[in-house]
């Protein structure tokens, strides 16, 4: 799901719905159940989350579509959906070999089942769709109507392809081009950086008292923003101090306002940085902010392949425990505004007692 785009698509035009996967879920979809989400039916329908799952092998449809079911499909109480399956035919074709267009499109059973476990819970299946690639030109088919057929449109100059173009917005040609963008620098690189902050943690606790550091450490995040947003270069040092900074909750929480600000876009880029360059446990925390930055502009999907890092080093980190729920219910970004203003107040009414601020 990406963030607050105003484009307006036909829902008589299935191909620009297709066309519209890629840009609302941030990448191309390989081998999925994507579903999208309608709501105001009877007045003017508005397209709201968009869900991926991996296809399921066979006899497994039922706890794909209950695992569906359980999250945002229900606490979002969405009144219909469009279910859009991406993948080829059972048995791969020659490279060379044409696509033939489809009379009766693969994975019928899933969406039965789909239709019957969201139609127990109050939402309709309006459209179901087959397409092999989400590509200029690929055929597409509906599993309701034979003569329900087409070629798929230009993503890229879709109404909502020029949306995300005109917002700035990146889709990526698949999930693991995501995942390669906040992959960790080499494990030697890490343990290097890993014994400096050991190093670096006691000369700060012999130089600093518990008031001053805390001090010092929220004017050093400010800072890092601040000089990262005029494109200034930060060193190794200064990234080990900010990811030793960002380890106190309290910073941490005052520092989730910064998603919510005219630095926004500074604090992200920071954030991402210290993701690749962050070893355990220390990932976990910057790890939270780049995952809570992501999912407020709307990219949840960003956030969920974050939070999966900082659930592996952490299990226990209770900010990713947060966004996680926050993720498998959907809750919306304007949810997570609130939750940083009070954070991040919270977090200022513990240093005041403390008489740290």
């Amino acid at each position: 799901m990406t963030g607050s785009l105003h484009s307006t698509v036909s829902l008589d035009h299935l191909g620009e719905i297709l066309a519209a996967v890629p840009h609302l879920l941030g990448f191309q979809p390989e081998k999925s159940l994507v579903l999208m989400a309608v709501s105001d039916l009877s007045a003017k329908p508005v397209f709201g989350f968009t869900l991926r799952v991996d296809l399921p092998p066979p006899g497994h449809e039922y706890e794909v579509a209950e695992q569906l079911l359980s999250g945002a499909v229900r606490s979002q109480r969405a009144d219909s959906v469009v279910a859009v399956v991406v993948g080829e035919q059972p048995g791969d074709r020659p490279p060379d070999e044409p696509e033939p267009p489809p009379w009766d499109p693969p994975h019928r059973r899933l969406i039965e089942v789909v239709r019957e476990i969201l139609g127990c819970a109050g939402t309709s299946v309006m459209h179901a769709i087959w397409t092999s690639e989400i590509i200029t030109g690929r055929p597409w088919i509906c599993y309701d109507e034979d003569e329900c057929r087409g070629a798929m449109p230009d993503p890229q100059i879709s109404p909502v392809g020029t949306a995300t173009a005109a917002a700035g917005a990146v889709t990526f040609g698949s999930r693991a081009e995501i995942e390669a963008l906040v992959a960790s620098e080499p494990a030697g690189e890490l343990a290097r950086r890993s014994a400096r902050l050991d190093a670096l943690t006691e000369d700060l606790e012999a130089e600093r008292g518990p008031h001053e550091g805390l001090r010092q450490n929220l004017e050093l995040v400010t800072a890092a923003i601040r000089r990262t947003a005029r494109g200034a270069a930060l060193t190794e040092d200064d990234h080990l101090r900010v990811m030793l900074a960002v380890s106190d909750p309290r910073v941490r929480d005052i520092a989730l306002g910064t998603s919510i600000g005219p630095a926004a876009r500074a604090a992200e880029q920071l954030w991402l940085t210290l993701v690749r360059k962050a070893p355990a446990p220390e990932l976990a925390d910057v790890a939270a902010l780049l995952a809570f930055s992501a999912y407020l502009r709307g990219d949840r999907v960003l956030a969920g392949i974050v939070l999966e890092r900082a659930e592996a080093v952490r299990p226990e980190h209770s900010l990713t425990s947060l966004l996680r729920r926050s993720l498998e219910v959907g809750l919306p970004p304007s949810k997570l505004v609130v939750l940083a203003r009070d954070a991040a107040e919270d977090a200022r009414t513990l240093l005041q007692e403390d008489g740290a601020w």
